[in-house]
């Protein structure tokens, strides 16, 4: 662990290919290996592709039993099964068959459904009819079509016949007036109801329609509890053979990928370097030391692995979403895990919102992680929030506000600031308290932001020094460093200037090597950038000058807070005006907390993003990917050591 992604070593295997299944089992168990294209020079002495046996029928037995989980009805799964190899793993497949019993339950619950469908649609069509004492017969044959209106309706001719009136009226329409009929229908209204071909009185088919409608209902339901028992007694299996079949169809797609001759296959791939050994040591002993591991030799810069301590590993995500460093750079999710919290509590600076960001950002992880019932929100808001986050997303915001929150606590205490009110005490027993009010010390707090810009942006550049010697390129070593004399140099000018120090060169020696960094330092950002580090000699003043807008933020919300304060004391007087007060007091604290939460986490972010990691961050990896599943079914079959 620290600040560089784990060192990643390039291997090659070639192993006896009847020991192939075996070797891809076990780098498949470990995951420790994210496999390549074979080299050129290995792949044109070789045939393409190694086959693994039973290839066929584990791409085969994974369909059928794909199919199996989709129909079964999902069930709890206690206990993982291992399975010792892919002989237990068919042989487990073939002792399942399910399919028919599944197809015939399942067809016949359609043809229910459908007829259930049908019999809904008749008893609509009846309920228009109920105590018509009439044979059904006649309204729809050979010769007339029959209609439900649902609207007054008047006939456009004589041969086109209504029965009843008000909202709903039968229409019985000759079969050759039926687009006369259609023609008078109002386009605005519903659509009519079509009486299907029915025999006997509305009353008793009704009551018939009912009874086979009941007989149906019991026989799905006889039908579902059929499927219920079979996935009581199989789902547990089948998505554990689907999960092992799943693991095999990847081995057998690794392997075609792995050039081989009739007797000996080859792959390559990258690996925590760390781990050689002992990848070495297994595949000797499965492959009885017929095999040759060795190291690749290769200016390929290789995957990222990333390996921070457990407490910090959520800031991976702030890092990924910017750009994953490369194998060989500075990760920086420490700096971030730590500038981060401190800049979001700095500007939010009231140690009551404080207290409501930890306390809100805790139940939020609580709330994500929880399986039991959760306490109902307004759909509206739960809505907006789906839209913008993944329930992942939200759950490392939360956490990541957790810190910030402790931050914002703390520094509202050092500015004796409670959602815009002082109430810390000035005197703690014989001891005075001096606390920093941002808009008594506004000067103070501003050259305090300054100091964190010439801070963060040197920081930056000695990284940057450390990363492109990591990259080799010495000649931009020492840009980074006319870069850092730049800086340090226009920082002590500034200073001087602010503090009314002599800057006479013939008088002031120290004037003399201020000026001289500057200088060395400009020659140096042109030996090594040319013209473009010119270009940009006057950005780098505006970052360290951006920091400054910690205490502008800062300032905002506690000038935002206190005219929300004064509002409401000036209401107290007025028993009728105490109410609006109130109202304003808690909706304007309620906003003023969003706006700090919202500003001081894109700022911060930003101060980090922009002004310091184009100091020294070039990104632009890609993730280590080994070769492996997330069992959550079955258990390896190989213990690792």
């Amino acid at each position: 662990m620290g600040m560089k992604p784990v060192p990643m070593e390039k291997i090659r295997v070639i192993a006896t290919k009847d020991r192939a299944p075996e070797i891809l089992s076990i780098l498949h168990d470990m995951k420790v290996i994210q496999l390549e294209e074979v080299s050129t020079s290995v792949k044109s002495i070789m045939n393409s592709g190694t086959d693994l046996p039973d290839k066929s029928r584990i791409i085969d037995e994974l369909n059928r039993f794909r199919g199996y989980e989709n129909l079964l009805h999902p069930r709890m799964v206690k206990n993982r099964i291992k399975f010792k190899n892919r002989d237990e793993i068919l042989s487990e497949a073939d002792s399942i068959h399910i399919g028919e019993d599944l197809r015939i339950a399942y067809s016949s619950i359609n043809d229910i459904k459908s007829t259930l469908k049908d019999i809904d649609n008749r008893l609509e069509v009846l309920s228009y009819m109920v105590n018509m004492d009439v044979d059904l017969s006649y309204f729809n044959n050979s010769s007339i079509s029959s209609f439900i209106v649902n609207y007054p309706y008047s006939s456009p001719s004589k041969d086109i016949i209504t029965i009843g009136a008000g909202q709903s009226t039968i229409v019985c329409v000759p079969k050759e007036k039926e687009k006369e009929f259609s023609q008078s229908l109002s386009s605005a209204e519903s659509k009519p109801i079509f009486i299907m071909k029915m025999s006997g009185k509305p009353d008793e088919l009704r009551k018939n329609l009912e009874q086979k409608r009941g007989e149906l209902n019991n026989t799905l339901k006889e039908l579902e509890s059929g499927i219920d028992e079979l996935s009581d007694k199989y789902y547990a299996r089948v998505v554990s053979i689907k999960e092992a079949l799943e693991i095999e169809a990847r081995k057998v797609e690794a392997a075609l990928r792995l050039p081989s001759t009739e007797s000996i296959f080859a792959m390559e791939g990258w690996i925590p370097a760390f781990k050689y050994d002992n990848i070495k040591k297994v595949i000797e002993k499965v492959s009885n030391a017929q095999c040759i591991v060795e190291k690749i030799e290769t200016d390929e810069r290789g995957p990222t692995l990333l390996n921070n301590p457990r407490g910090f590993r959520l800031f991976e995500s702030f890092i990924r979403f910017y750009s994953l460093p490369q194998d060989i750079e500075i990760d920086p999710t420490l700096i971030f895990a730590i500038a981060f919290p401190i800049f979001f509590g700095i500007m939010v600076g009231d140690f009551g919102f404080g207290i409501v960001i930890l306390l809100i950002s805790i139940w939020l992880v609580k709330r994500l992680k929880s399986t039991g019932k959760k306490v109902k929100l307004p759909k509206k808001l739960t809505n907006f929030v789906g839209s913008v986050f993944t329930p992942y997303q939200l759950q490392v915001l939360a956490k990541a506000l957790i810190p910030g929150g402790i931050a914002a606590i703390i520094s509202g205490i050092v500015f004796n600031g409670f959602f815009g009110f002082s109430i810390l005490p000035n005197q703690i027993g014989p001891f005075h308290v001096t606390y920093y009010n941002p808009i008594t010390y506004t000067s103070k707090i501003l050259l305090m932001s300054g100091y964190f810009g010439v801070f963060m942006v040197s920081f930056g550049l000695i990284l940057g020094m450390v990363n492109e010697h990591y990259y080799g390129e010495r000649i931009h070593v020492f840009g980074k460093f006319g870069w850092l004399l730049f800086v340090w140099g226009i920082v002590i000018y500034g200073l001087s200037l602010i503090y009314g120090l002599n800057l006479n060169l013939s008088t002031n020696i120290y004037a003399d090597i201020d000026v001289a960094m500057m200088a060395v330092g400009i020659i140096l950002i042109v030996v090594a950038e040319k013209g473009n580090g010119l270009i940009e000699l006057p950005s780098v003043i505006s970052h360290v000058l951006s920091y400054t807008r910690i205490m502008g933020i800062l300032l905002a919300s506690v000038i935002l807070t206190s005219l929300i304060n004064g509002f409401f004391f000036s209401t107290t007087s007025n028993p009728f005006l105490i109410i609006i007060g109130i109202i304003v007091l808690v909706f304007g604290q309620l906003f003023a907390l969003l706006l700090a939460i919202v500003e001081g986490g894109i700022q911060g972010v930003r101060l980090i993003y922009v002004e310091f990691f184009s100091k020294f961050f070039k990104g632009n990896g890609r993730p280590f990917s080994p070769f492996g599943t997330n069992r959550k079914y079955t258990e390896e079959n190989f213990e690792i050591q």
